[in-house]
C-alpha cells in the first residue's frame, strides 16, 4: 500500500523513486578512487609543513642578512614555536580548499565525496599531528579540523561545477 500523501511526494522530491538517491549514493561511493584521496590528505598536510619550513627559512634569511653573520638559532626557533600553530591550521583549510578543487576538476564522478573525504582525512591527520605534537587537542583544532573538511567539501563541490578543460 503506497501512501499518496504530501509527505511522500517530499519523500520523493528528497530522495527520487524507489530510493534513486541512495542508489546513487551507493554508486558514487563505489566510484571513489581511495588511494587519490588518501595521497591528497597526505599532501595536504606535507605542504603545509612546505610551506611553513619555506617562511621560517625566509626569516632565517632575512635574520642573517641583518646580523650579516649566522643568525641567533633561539630566535629562529622562537619565531617557529610562534607563527606554527597561529597558521597551520589556516594552511590546512587552504591547502584542503585547493587540492580538493584540482581532484575535483580532474574527476568526472564523486568529485563531491572526494572532496569531502579528502577534507575529513587531512582533518583527522592534523589532530593526530597536533596530539603528537603538542600533547594535547584544543577546540579550536577540533574546530579547524571541521573545517578542514568543510573546505575539502567545497573544494570538491566547486571543482564538479568547473571541469578542467579536456
Amino acid at each position: 500500500m503506497r501512501n499518496t500523501g504530501v509527505n511522500s511526494r517530499r519523500y520523493e522530491r528528497l530522495f527520487g523513486r524507489e530510493g534513486h538517491f541512495f542508489h546513487t549514493m551507493t554508486v558514487s561511493l563505489a566510484r571513489v578512487r581511495w588511494l587519490r584521496v588518501l595521497s591528497t590528505a597526505i599532501a595536504v598536510i606535507v605542504l603545509s609543513f612546505v610551506v611553513l619550513m619555506f617562511i621560517t627559512a625566509g626569516y632565517a634569511c632575512a635574520s642573517a642578512y641583518q646580523a650579516r653573520g649566522a643568525p641567533d638559532q633561539s630566535a629562529i626557533s622562537r619565531f617557529a614555536a610562534q607563527i606554527s600553530p597561529r597558521l597551520m591550521p589556516w594552511l590546512e583549510c587552504f591547502l584542503a580548499l585547493a587540492l580538493s578543487f584540482s581532484v575535483g576538476r580532474k574527476s568526472k564522478e564523486s568529485s563531491t565525496a572526494q572532496g569531502l573525504f579528502i577534507g575529513i582525512l587531512a582533518g583527522m591527520l592534523g589532530l593526530a599531528l597536533a596530539l603528537v605534537f603538542r600533547g594535547h587537542v584544543s577546540s579550536s583544532s577540533l574546530i579547524f579540523s571541521c573545517g578542514v573538511a568543510l573546505a575539502g567539501f567545497i573544494g570538491g563541490l566547486s571543482g564538479q561545477k568547473w571541469p578542467a578543460n579536456k
